[in-house]
């Protein structure tokens, strides 16, 4: 009778665990929201900000916490170490919140200047109130 090892082979693509990346994302926006939604709470309450506007800012933070999440986790995976994968996560989960800010703020700076463009065009496009009044003219003095 003889022992029999049997050989074991490791897959040479790793396959993404697409349930749980999505898991975490929903995660991520679950808690991007509420914390967005806690910190605008009380600038509304303070009439700094409007519902629509808080409303809008909560669904941008949900939105980008939640895809950070979800590109973090993508990249944790490709480490066997546990804490490698949780440095990886956090530092891609950061990048990409980073990236996201700064596009959704550009793109909100470029919304803001073109109403502002908008509404400055239509003002200007309207004609000046008509006077009542004739304006006076200058008569030189009689000869006499």
């Amino acid at each position: 009778m003889s022992i029999q090892q049997k050989t074991q082979t490791y897959p040479i693509r790793q396959t993404l665990p697409v349930g749980a990346v999505t898991a975490m994302g929903l995660a991520g926006a679950v808690i991007g929201g509420t914390v967005a939604a806690a910190k605008d709470l009380r600038q509304v309450k303070e009439g700094d900000m409007t519902r629509e506007a808080a409303a809008g800012h909560v669904l941008k933070e949900a939105v980008g916490t939640g895809l950070a999440t979800a590109v973090g986790a993508v990249a944790g995976t490709l480490f066997r170490s546990s804490f490698l994968g949780l440095v990886t996560m956090a530092a891609v989960g950061i990048g990409t919140k980073y990236l996201y800010d700064g596009v959704t703020g550009l793109a909100a700076t470029k919304v803001k200047a073109k109403t502002a463009a908008r509404a400055e065009s239509k003002t200007a496009a309207k004609p000046a109130p008509k006077t009542a009044t004739k304006p006076e003219t200058a008569k030189a003095p009689a000869k006499g």
